[in-house]
């Protein structure tokens, strides 16, 4: 039986409706027990996806939650060492300090010591054999000028005796008196520096154990993404055998049509691929692309596709019953008896979709992405 070689796109897809009806009702069920197995296994792998999706978010917020509680902690924890650091140098100072006033006071100490064994030494002396009065001072000088240089001498060494020793006091108290307040300062910066240490300790403890918990969390979402791998893998796999599956049973179907004029120039019927009717027009705009894509669709699944219907005017595309608008006045379709029978999926795997639902519109084909 041959076809008339150009019918209007409309007429044509219905006349040729009740022809494709009786190939499929003529060809094998799809899968059988094989194929619903098929898909129950790639719902039942789709479903434990989605609830290990679901569980991964659920880790994640966990996550994210614990990972802000650990930054501001880390924070503070900042803080205190930056606290710690400076009341740690302010300390080591002061007990310097307090080590070189100690060491003066030691030096001072001494110093007294020896000061006041001089001055016992003196008043032994002085008791012992007195120092010459001011008769014998007058009675031994050799002269006026000797006499008042003895008499200076003498005062001279009094008042030295008198002031070294009251200076090594004085000093001496004001030492004791630096280093017990440095010691006050040390204890209590001592006291305040083992406080931040503590508190310090305590924020680094916490940080720990939150890191800790979270770690439990992220080791859990890891191995549940592990666990989606696989079911993806699975499912991927599945869903690859079932392809298979549908594509042996559409060329079992070995449906195709004896009349067209194929891609390039004539060819035999019954040849498989994409073939427009003659006075049809897959030049404009997507169809070229189109007509290929088809035309790998039909080798494929050896389906003899007839092109009856690319590129539309405006007019003719109303005159046809389609609307001055729709995508073949944009030269992004075609109507393509033989691909009725061709599931979705198929169609995908071939950068094809079918848009509208409906018998009406089974062979009605764009490229997949394109505008509908």
């Amino acid at each position: 039986m041959r076809l008339p070689t150009h019918i209007p796109g409309a007429r044509l897809r219905h006349a040729l409706l009740p022809l494709l009806a009786l190939g499929l009702l003529a060809t094998p069920a799809l899968g059988g027990q094989s194929q619903g197995e098929l898909e129950a296994g790639i719902s039942a792998a789709s479903s434990r996806e989605g609830a290990v999706k679901g569980a991964i978010a659920a880790d994640s917020k966990t996550i994210d939650g614990f990972q802000g509680s650990i930054e501001d902690l880390h924070a503070r924890l900042a803080a205190l060492e930056s606290t710690l650091a400076y009341e740690q140098g302010l300390l080591d100072r002061l007990k310097a300090q307090l080590s070189s006033g100690r060491a003066r006071l030691v030096v001072l100490v001494k110093q007294l010591a020896q000061d006041r064994q001089v001055l016992v030494a003196q008043v032994v002396a002085a008791y012992e054999s007195p120092p010459p009065s001011i008769v014998t001072v007058v009675l031994e000088a050799h002269g006026f000028g000797d006499l008042i240089e003895r008499v200076d001498d003498l005062r001279a060494i009094g008042r030295e005796n008198a002031t070294a020793t009251e200076q090594v006091i004085q000093t001496r108290a004001a030492v004791s008196r630096q280093v017990q307040r440095l010691a006050v300062l040390t204890a209590s910066h001592q006291r305040e520096t083992t406080a931040v240490l503590v508190q310090r300790d305590e924020v680094a403890q916490l940080h720990l154990e939150l890191v800790d918990r979270q770690l439990v969390y992220v080791r859990a979402r890891d191995a549940k993404s592990a666990q989606l791998g696989e079911l993806s893998s699975h499912r991927s796999s599945l869903e690859k055998e079932l392809s298979q599956l549908q594509i042996s049973e559409l060329q079992s179907q070995q449906q195709s049509f004896a009349t067209g004029v194929p891609i390039g120039g004539e060819g035999p019927a019954g040849e498989y691929g994409f073939f427009p009717a003659s006075g049809t027009n897959y030049t404009v705009g997507e169809e070229p692309t189109l007509a290929a894509h088809l035309n790998a669709l039909g080798r494929a699944l050896h389906l003899h596709l007839i092109g009856i219907s690319g590129y539309r005017t405006p007019q003719h595309s109303v005159e046809v019953g389609g609307f001055a608008d729709d995508p073949h006045t944009r030269g992004e379709a075609s109507d393509t008896p033989g691909v009725e029978g061709v599931p979705q999926s198929i169609l995908a795997k071939f950068g094809l979709i079918r848009p509208f639902p409906g018998p009406a519109e089974a062979d009605h084909i764009q490229l997949l992405g394109s505008r509908y």
